[in-house]
């Protein structure tokens, strides 16, 4: 993957406060109230707004209690398949793994996983390896299809089902399903974006923090920045892009050296929580910076829910590995049982220090705690 340099975008509300400037200079003429009712009318625009905000935040921090998937098979899936997990290799996937591997025990099938580095070559062997090993349904998060586009036909040809999620790449020809794609960051983003509005009260000043080497992340920065700009017109909005080399080294210190110079900025919107956040909260503190800028993101690990339970994170979206791998079995299951996949994305849920569910910073952990029953139920298991 390619990594961008360093970029910043700033913006200033300068013509704002020259515009009402002149509204009071005219108003001072006499003669003329069009600057009082021009004031009032962005006031009611603002606070319509800031509304607008608080009214998806109460809706989004409440926790889901349902997958979102009602509607059941309805024919019989066969059993005995054969399942094969394409890990990346780092602890989230081995869990991963985990899930699947009971999510294929609930359907009456077996799954194995292969381990790689998440190299091209290591991806392309293991998903030879799974075709090799006669896999009835192959699943590989967040695919590139040119990396394996050839293992992708092959697959096709041989009837084996190939699903995936959290990628930017469209469904068909040989891809059958992507769970969690750019529809479902953009859902976040916007959530994320009116929760910053609210919290501030329409008073914010953001910093976006973004890899743009993570392709799926695009439509989370698009969303947070088009919504938090609808929902606050006149907030001051910045964003900078994090190299991968830059991941779990100096990503704090970039982060920080940007505050430093725009010192109105109070909250800082992560696009990847886990990848960018780790020592974030004791560099804000060491800069002077801890109570005075608020920290929210997207996808977790047990380190963040710490920094959330300590008050050290205001908000974040988790990424709910428990949901997600079960709708790739769910579009599985359908696709041998021969009906038509239903495209559905993952709950949303918006953890702060209030509702972080006990347990939480043990590891990962299921958004819908009713998810498995809800999916055995659609299943007819």
């Amino acid at each position: 993957m390619s990594v961008h340099r360093l970029t910043i975008r700033a913006r200033r509300a300068a013509s704002l406060v020259v515009l009402g400037a002149a509204l009071v200079g005219v108003a001072g003429c006499g003669g003329d109230d069009s600057g009082g009712a021009s004031a009032a009318a962005s006031s009611g625009a603002a606070a319509a707004g800031v509304a607008k905000a608080q009214a998806l935040v109460a809706k989004t921090t409440a926790r889901p209690t349902s997958v979102g998937l009602t509607k059941p098979v309805g024919k019989a899936i066969p059993t005995g398949k054969k399942v094969t997990f394409i890990s990346c290799g780092v602890e989230a996937c081995e869990i991963q793994g985990d899930v699947i591997k009971q999510g294929a025990a609930d359907l009456g099938w077996t799954a194995s996983t292969i381990g790689t580095d998440g190299s091209p070559e290591q991806l392309q062997n293991a998903f030879e390896t799974a075709l090799r090993q006669g896999a009835d349904a192959v699943i590989l998060n967040a695919v590139n299809r040119a990396t394996v586009a050839k293992q992708i036909q092959e697959a096709k040809q041989k009837g084996v089902a190939f699903v995936t999620c959290c990628s930017v790449e469209a469904t068909g020809d040989g891809i059958l399903y992507n769970a969690s794609p750019q529809a479902q960051s953009a859902r976040i983003g916007k959530a994320l974006a009116a929760d910053v509005v609210a919290d501030s009260k329409g008073e914010a000043s953001t910093l976006y923090v973004n890899i743009s080497a993570f392709q799926i992340l695009e439509g989370l920065g698009k969303e947070f920045e088009s919504s938090y700009k609808e929902y606050c017109p006149s907030c001051d909005y910045g964003s900078i892009d994090i190299p991968v080399a830059s991941l779990g080294k100096d990503a704090p210190d970039r982060i920080v050296s940007y505050l430093r110079s725009h010192p109105d900025v109070n909250y800082v919107m992560l696009s990847v929580s886990n990848a960018l956040g780790a020592g974030l909260p004791a560099a804000l503190k060491a800069a002077g910076l801890g109570d005075k800028v608020k920290i929210v993101g997207q996808s977790a690990d047990t380190q963040t829910y710490q920094d959330l339970q300590a008050g050290n994170i205001k908000a974040v979206v988790p990424f709910d590995y428990h949901a997600v791998d079960y709708l790739m079995l769910d579009a599985i299951a359908r696709h041998f049982a021969g009906v038509p996949i239903e495209e559905t994305l993952p709950p949303l849920w918006i953890m702060t220090p209030e509702n972080l569910p006990a347990g939480a910073t043990d590891g990962l952990f299921p958004v819908v705690v009713s998810y498995r029953d809800e999916f055995k139920k659609i299943w007819g298991r």
